[in-house]
């Protein structure tokens, strides 16, 4: 893995330890508007990242299509719920 992919991992792992405690406090109501909109940006800004850090492994070659890792394809989820 080399090092752009790394922090792509390091960023997503970390955004990840926080969901939990945000999906927890939009269930019980408990997750204040502005909190909502921090956590908002940073899926917007690390979204952002994702789909440069793609951006740039499809110009070097590296989209690892019918290699490693995984691709949806035609099947494609159409949302958050279908991963």
């Amino acid at each position: 893995m080399n090092e752009q992919t790394g922090a792509m991992v390091a960023a997503l792992a970390a955004l990840g330890n926080d969901l939990p405690g945000v999906i927890e406090g939009l269930r019980a109501g408990t997750l204040e508007v502005s909190g909502q909109h921090e956590f908002a940006a940073l899926l917007i800004e690390l979204g952002e990242q994702l789909d440069d850090h793609a951006d740039d492994q499809a110009r070097a070659g590296n989209g690892h299509y019918g290699g490693y890792g995984f691709s949806y394809g035609e099947s494609a989820p159409r949302d958050i719920d279908d991963l």
